[in-house]
């Protein structure tokens, strides 16, 4: 096995080698057979997806002095010199390190000069949202009037964080992920051409846990096959990246297909014992489920998948009687905010079982239950009683005169603090002029004031 790195060494040497991302591709070769190159380019999405890989082949078929319509012909001195990175009319800058407003006043200098061999100077800029505000002020004067000999091709993971007059002023062009089939196909190749002995299920596995970037997942072939030099299995694939198999998403699907809700959580904690990457199961389940919902969408007509088993067939077709698609949907929704969290949880486990519980209990889930489908944790709260809206007491209306000599010991008491009386027992009481003159309150003053600095010491101030 070749020492080079399998991202290096297996990159796309022509738009015809170029996995996926076609209709960019389409777009690009159509300008270089039209001679309609423009001067300002915008690659961006996630890590991965080929964003250089596309800059560096366009900017060598810009050059090439014998291009076969859009292809390079890779035989000619700047094909030669792109091959070796040694072109001097591409310069590759990495904004992440040259972020500083100088670096791109250098390059306004020396952007006036002519290129060296080839017809065009090409400046390629790597996570040009890393510049600073006044670095970006300085390329905009650039992108404003550049040389005609001057292309930009800028890329970027985060398009939020470059500003809009930088957009506005290139053909933008967005990367998607790679389908997990075109990257396991890209590695089957791979896998050929270096003679690892490896199955497709291990092909897939390593697919799965990329999460729809081509580098990650040629880096991940590369690592397994250095540290597993016998036959390389989907049991191998697992053990290393601590990822998870479909039978075992499945076995989760059918418990949260019962409401299971404890069997649920066990088995996601007997996951993470295993030493399972819950992040990865997360990722494959959301695979598996979006599959789901297409064989659920499309029950009555059979299965629209290709390249799956009779046996996994007959699964989704199952599953697909238990869960509809609103239930799917559903889960889809709360797996994914799992996933993203599950990479910096503190507690590994945490963002999966609440995800469980949420669907379980979802009100959401039940107003679609199909028969034989998911049911609710909970069942309705009996009613809340209601608060009578009058409360009956009897109010004493005799003046002190008429009730001296009269009163009971705990009435006389009541009488003598009133403060002390139960607060409870007199709400809802109809507002009515109170039973007590101004002689009573002011032979109890002092303690009044007693009680009231005890509720609150301020009152007395």
């Amino acid at each position: 096995m070749s020492s080079n790195t399998f991202y290096r060494k297996y990159r796309p040497q022509t738009f015809a080698t170029v996995v996926g991302q076609k209709h960019i591709v389409t777009t690009l070769t159509n300008a270089l057979r039209l001679g309609r190159v423009g001067q300002a380019y915008l690659f961006t999405g996630p890590r991965g997806t080929g964003k250089t890989t596309l800059a560096r082949l366009f900017a060598k078929a810009i050059n090439c002095s014998d291009r076969k319509g859009a292809e390079s012909c890779n035989q000619c001195a700047h094909c030669l010199l792109m091959a070796e990175g040694r072109s001097f009319d591409v310069i590759e800058i990495d904004a992440a390190s040259h972020t500083g407003v100088d670096h791109i006043r250098e390059l306004r200098e020396t952007i006036t000069l002519p290129p060296t061999l080839g017809s065009h100077k090409i400046y390629i800029i790597d996570e040009v949202h890393m510049l600073s505000i006044g670095a970006f002020n300085a390329l905009l004067k650039t992108l404003e009037e550049p040389p005609a000999h001057v292309v930009f091709i800028l890329a970027t993971t985060a398009l939020h964080k470059v500003p809009d007059t930088i957009i506005s002023r290139c053909q933008r062009f967005d990367l998607s992920r790679f389908p997990v089939k075109s990257i396991t196909e890209k590695l089957a190749k791979i896998a050929q051409a270096e003679k690892l002995n490896i199955n497709a299920a291990a092909l897939e596995m390593i697919a799965l846990s990329a999460e729809g970037g081509m580098r990650d997942a040629e880096s991940l072939l590369m690592q397994i096959a250095s540290l597993e030099e016998s036959k390389i299995t989907e049991e191998t694939v697992i053990e290393i990246l601590g990822t998870t198999k479909k039978e075992t998403v499945v076995t989760l699907l059918r418990l949260l297909g019962t409401s299971d809700l404890y069997g649920s959580l066990a088995f996601v904690r007997t996951l993470s014992q295993d030493g399972a990457d819950l992040s990865l199961f997360c990722g494959v389940l959301l695979h598996y489920l979006r599959d789901l919902l297409l064989v659920s969408a499309n029950s009555t007509n059979g299965l629209v998948l290709l390249d799956i088993t009779d046996e996994q067939g007959t699964t989704l077709s199952e599953l697909a009687q238990v869960f509809t698609p609103a239930h799917i949907v559903s889960m889809l929704e709360y797996f994914q905010t799992a996933q993203m969290n599950s990479k910096t949880a503190v507690i590994a486990e945490l963002p999966l079982e609440i995800a469980i519980v949420k669907i379980l209990s979802g009100k959401d889930l039940s107003v679609h239950q199909r028969e034989g489908g998911l049911g609710t944790l909970s069942t309705p709260s009996p009613p809340l009683p209601q608060a009578p809206t009058t409360y009956e007491k009897k109010v004493d209306t005799k003046t002190p005169t008429e009730t001296k000599g009269t009163l009971s010991k705990e009435d006389a008491e009541e009488r003598a603090h009133p403060l002390k009386t139960d607060v409870a027992s007199l709400e809802g009481t109809p507002l009515e002029s109170p039973a007590i003159d101004i002689e009573t309150v002011r032979a109890n003053w002092a303690t009044i004031l007693d009680s009231a600095k005890r509720l609150n010491a301020s009152l007395t101030l």
